[in-house]
Protein backbone atom coordinates (compact mmCIF):
# COMPACT_ATOMS: atom_id res chain seq x y z
CA UNK A 1 0.00 0.00 0.00
CA UNK A 2 1.34 3.52 -1.30
CA UNK A 3 2.27 6.30 1.27
CA UNK A 4 -1.31 8.43 1.25
CA UNK A 5 -1.58 11.89 0.50
CA UNK A 6 -1.97 14.47 3.01
CA UNK A 7 -5.83 15.09 3.99
CA UNK A 8 -7.57 18.77 4.32
CA UNK A 9 -10.63 19.25 5.69
CA UNK A 10 -12.51 23.14 4.99
CA UNK A 11 -15.99 23.46 6.77
CA UNK A 12 -17.47 25.79 4.48
CA UNK A 13 -17.38 25.69 0.70
CA UNK A 14 -18.76 29.07 0.53
CA UNK A 15 -16.93 30.25 3.59
CA UNK A 16 -14.30 32.85 3.57
CA UNK A 17 -12.21 32.20 0.60
CA UNK A 18 -13.88 28.49 0.45
CA UNK A 19 -13.13 27.86 -3.38
CA UNK A 20 -9.89 29.90 -3.63
CA UNK A 21 -8.57 27.93 -0.39
CA UNK A 22 -9.79 24.58 -1.85
CA UNK A 23 -8.20 25.35 -5.17
CA UNK A 24 -4.77 26.16 -3.82
CA UNK A 25 -5.15 22.87 -1.58
CA UNK A 26 -5.71 20.75 -4.15
CA UNK A 27 -2.69 22.15 -6.49
CA UNK A 28 -0.68 21.69 -3.71
CA UNK A 29 -1.41 17.75 -3.64
CA UNK A 30 -3.84 17.32 -0.73
CA UNK A 31 -6.62 15.29 -1.19
CA UNK A 32 -9.41 17.19 -0.09
CA UNK A 33 -13.09 17.07 2.10
CA UNK A 34 -15.07 19.83 1.48
CA UNK A 35 -17.96 20.86 3.55
CA UNK A 36 -20.81 21.31 0.36
CA UNK A 37 -23.04 19.90 -2.05
CA UNK A 38 -21.15 17.16 -5.13
CA UNK A 39 -21.81 19.84 -7.56
CA UNK A 40 -19.13 21.94 -5.74
CA UNK A 41 -16.20 19.55 -7.46
CA UNK A 42 -17.40 21.17 -10.58
CA UNK A 43 -15.67 24.13 -9.43
CA UNK A 44 -12.40 22.62 -8.97
CA UNK A 45 -9.82 20.88 -11.08
CA UNK A 46 -9.71 16.93 -10.12
CA UNK A 47 -7.44 16.38 -12.81
CA UNK A 48 -4.76 18.65 -11.27
CA UNK A 49 -3.92 16.71 -8.38
CA UNK A 50 -3.45 12.89 -7.77
CA UNK A 51 -5.24 13.08 -4.39
CA UNK A 52 -9.07 12.31 -4.16
CA UNK A 53 -11.54 15.25 -3.75
CA UNK A 54 -14.67 14.56 -1.71
CA UNK A 55 -17.91 16.76 -0.91
CA UNK A 56 -19.92 15.95 1.63
CA UNK A 57 -22.61 18.59 3.44
CA UNK A 58 -22.76 18.35 7.18
CA UNK A 59 -23.45 20.88 9.77
CA UNK A 60 -20.89 22.35 11.95
CA UNK A 61 -22.85 23.35 14.91
CA UNK A 62 -23.63 19.88 15.43
CA UNK A 63 -20.98 18.28 17.35
CA UNK A 64 -22.23 15.09 16.86
CA UNK A 65 -22.35 15.14 13.09
CA UNK A 66 -19.19 17.05 12.93
CA UNK A 67 -17.81 13.42 14.82
CA UNK A 68 -19.46 11.52 12.21
CA UNK A 69 -18.59 13.35 9.28
CA UNK A 70 -14.52 13.66 10.16
CA UNK A 71 -14.74 9.93 10.88
CA UNK A 72 -15.97 8.85 7.31
CA UNK A 73 -13.43 11.50 6.01
CA UNK A 74 -10.51 9.72 8.21
CA UNK A 75 -11.70 6.61 6.85
CA UNK A 76 -12.47 7.13 3.11
CA UNK A 77 -9.17 9.61 2.92
CA UNK A 78 -6.85 8.02 5.28
CA UNK A 79 -6.64 10.59 7.75
CA UNK A 80 -6.92 14.24 8.75
CA UNK A 81 -3.98 16.03 8.19
CA UNK A 82 -4.96 19.81 8.51
CA UNK A 83 -8.45 21.47 9.45
CA UNK A 84 -9.50 24.68 7.58
CA UNK A 85 -12.30 26.20 9.68
CA UNK A 86 -13.66 29.04 7.46
CA UNK A 87 -17.34 29.22 8.68
CA UNK A 88 -18.98 32.02 9.71
CA UNK A 89 -23.12 33.76 9.85
CA UNK A 90 -22.77 37.12 8.76
CA UNK A 91 -25.58 39.64 10.35
CA UNK A 92 -24.79 42.98 11.31
CA UNK A 93 -26.23 46.21 13.40
CA UNK A 94 -25.94 48.13 15.70
CA UNK A 95 -25.40 46.78 19.09
CA UNK A 96 -29.33 47.94 20.84
CA UNK A 97 -30.84 45.93 17.40
CA UNK A 98 -29.07 43.24 18.12
CA UNK A 99 -31.28 40.10 18.74
CA UNK A 100 -30.77 37.05 20.79
CA UNK A 101 -30.93 35.20 17.65
CA UNK A 102 -28.79 36.91 15.32
CA UNK A 103 -25.91 36.88 18.61
CA UNK A 104 -26.78 32.92 18.57
CA UNK A 105 -26.33 32.23 15.02
CA UNK A 106 -23.26 34.02 15.03
CA UNK A 107 -21.87 32.34 18.47
CA UNK A 108 -23.14 29.43 16.69
CA UNK A 109 -21.52 29.32 13.08
CA UNK A 110 -18.47 30.85 13.93
CA UNK A 111 -17.12 30.08 17.90
CA UNK A 112 -18.86 26.78 18.45
CA UNK A 113 -18.42 25.39 15.26
CA UNK A 114 -14.49 26.35 15.03
CA UNK A 115 -14.71 24.49 18.60
CA UNK A 116 -16.33 20.98 17.33
CA UNK A 117 -14.48 20.83 14.41
CA UNK A 118 -11.22 21.44 16.10
CA UNK A 119 -12.14 19.05 18.82
CA UNK A 120 -13.15 16.17 16.33
CA UNK A 121 -9.76 16.90 13.73
CA UNK A 122 -7.34 17.26 16.59
CA UNK A 123 -8.16 13.61 17.93
CA UNK A 124 -7.24 11.93 14.33
CA UNK A 125 -4.34 14.54 14.59
CA UNK A 126 -2.97 13.00 17.83
CA UNK A 127 -3.11 9.80 17.61
CA UNK A 128 -1.38 10.40 14.10
CA UNK A 129 1.22 12.56 15.89
CA UNK A 130 0.89 15.31 13.51
CA UNK A 131 -1.70 17.73 12.13
CA UNK A 132 -2.34 21.29 11.75
CA UNK A 133 -5.30 23.70 12.27
CA UNK A 134 -5.97 27.09 10.58
CA UNK A 135 -8.38 29.22 11.79
CA UNK A 136 -9.83 31.68 8.61
CA UNK A 137 -10.53 35.36 10.85
CA UNK A 138 -10.86 38.47 10.53
CA UNK A 139 -8.81 41.51 11.00
CA UNK A 140 -12.13 42.21 12.95
CA UNK A 141 -10.18 40.21 15.89
CA UNK A 142 -8.07 42.90 16.62
CA UNK A 143 -9.62 46.73 15.17
CA UNK A 144 -13.02 46.05 16.86
CA UNK A 145 -14.99 46.63 13.52
CA UNK A 146 -18.66 45.12 13.51
CA UNK A 147 -19.38 43.87 17.17
CA UNK A 148 -20.72 40.62 16.75
CA UNK A 149 -18.09 39.31 14.07
CA UNK A 150 -15.08 41.18 15.96
CA UNK A 151 -16.37 39.80 19.41
CA UNK A 152 -16.48 35.90 17.16
CA UNK A 153 -13.32 36.51 15.69
CA UNK A 154 -11.37 37.53 18.69
CA UNK A 155 -13.27 34.60 20.41
CA UNK A 156 -11.95 32.31 17.88
CA UNK A 157 -8.12 33.95 17.44
CA UNK A 158 -7.83 33.27 21.74
CA UNK A 159 -8.81 29.47 20.83
CA UNK A 160 -6.71 29.44 18.42
CA UNK A 161 -3.56 29.81 21.18
CA UNK A 162 -5.10 28.53 23.73
CA UNK A 163 -5.43 25.20 21.11
CA UNK A 164 -1.83 25.33 20.23
CA UNK A 165 -0.70 24.98 23.56
CA UNK A 166 -3.04 22.37 24.53
CA UNK A 167 -2.19 20.43 21.52
CA UNK A 168 1.48 20.70 21.07
CA UNK A 169 3.76 19.72 19.81
CA UNK A 170 2.04 17.42 17.40
CA UNK A 171 -0.62 19.91 16.53
CA UNK A 172 -0.02 23.74 15.02
CA UNK A 173 -2.80 25.92 15.55
CA UNK A 174 -2.45 29.37 13.78
CA UNK A 175 -4.80 31.89 12.28
CA UNK A 176 -4.95 33.87 8.75
CA UNK A 177 -6.92 37.19 9.61
CA UNK A 178 -7.87 39.36 6.29
CA UNK A 179 -8.81 43.12 6.08
CA UNK A 180 -11.57 43.93 3.85
CA UNK A 181 -12.21 41.37 0.82
CA UNK A 182 -12.05 42.96 -2.51
CA UNK A 183 -15.70 41.57 -3.29
CA UNK A 184 -17.97 42.74 -6.38
CA UNK A 185 -19.91 44.54 -3.70
CA UNK A 186 -17.42 47.49 -3.37
CA UNK A 187 -18.23 48.68 -7.23
CA UNK A 188 -21.99 48.00 -7.82
CA UNK A 189 -22.75 51.53 -6.91
CA UNK A 190 -19.94 52.56 -9.95
CA UNK A 191 -18.54 55.06 -8.16
CA UNK A 192 -14.68 54.06 -7.91
CA UNK A 193 -13.78 56.97 -5.22
CA UNK A 194 -15.98 54.48 -2.41
CA UNK A 195 -13.26 51.88 -3.56
CA UNK A 196 -10.18 54.40 -2.97
CA UNK A 197 -11.90 55.59 0.47
CA UNK A 198 -11.98 52.27 1.30
CA UNK A 199 -7.81 51.82 0.37
CA UNK A 200 -7.13 55.02 1.34
CA UNK A 201 -5.29 53.78 4.56
CA UNK A 202 -3.94 50.78 3.28
CA UNK A 203 -0.33 51.13 2.58
CA UNK A 204 -0.38 48.66 -0.08
CA UNK A 205 -3.16 50.43 -2.06
CA UNK A 206 -5.71 47.41 -2.65
CA UNK A 207 -7.88 45.04 -0.66
CA UNK A 208 -7.17 41.31 0.41
CA UNK A 209 -8.05 38.91 -1.98
CA UNK A 210 -9.53 35.53 -1.85
CA UNK A 211 -6.18 34.08 -3.41
CA UNK A 212 -4.39 36.36 -1.14
CA UNK A 213 -6.16 34.20 1.90
CA UNK A 214 -5.45 30.98 0.14
CA UNK A 215 -2.43 31.77 -0.38
CA UNK A 216 -1.48 32.08 3.37
CA UNK A 217 -3.92 28.77 4.27
CA UNK A 218 -1.50 27.11 1.77
CA UNK A 219 1.39 28.38 3.15
CA UNK A 220 0.37 27.14 6.86
CA UNK A 221 -0.76 23.85 5.42
CA UNK A 222 2.56 23.17 3.83
CA UNK A 223 4.75 24.36 5.63
CA UNK A 224 5.57 26.66 8.60
CA UNK A 225 6.48 23.70 10.60
CA UNK A 226 7.72 26.33 13.40
CA UNK A 227 4.87 28.38 13.78
CA UNK A 228 1.71 27.63 15.94
CA UNK A 229 -0.36 30.14 18.22
CA UNK A 230 -0.11 33.05 15.90
CA UNK A 231 -1.80 35.17 13.65
CA UNK A 232 -0.99 36.19 9.62
CA UNK A 233 -2.50 39.46 9.35
CA UNK A 234 -3.60 39.87 5.35
CA UNK A 235 -4.60 44.18 5.53
CA UNK A 236 -1.86 45.08 3.19
CA UNK A 237 -0.34 46.83 6.56
CA UNK A 238 -3.41 49.05 7.23
CA UNK A 239 -2.79 48.18 10.75
CA UNK A 240 0.27 50.01 10.97
CA UNK A 241 -0.96 53.00 9.38
CA UNK A 242 -0.63 54.82 5.90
Amino acid sequence: MGERFSVAVVTDWQGVAGPAICNALVQAGFSVFINGPQEVLFHIHPSDSMGKILAQPFDTTDEKEVQATFMSCADHLGGIDVLINNNYFWNDAALDDITEKMWGEVIDHGLKSAFYCSRAASRFMKVQGYGKIINVLSSSAFNGVYTQFASICAGIHSLTKSLARELAPEVRVNSVAPGLIDEPWIDEGGDKSFRQSLIADIPLKRLCTNDDIAEAVSYLACGADFMTGQMLILDGGENIGG
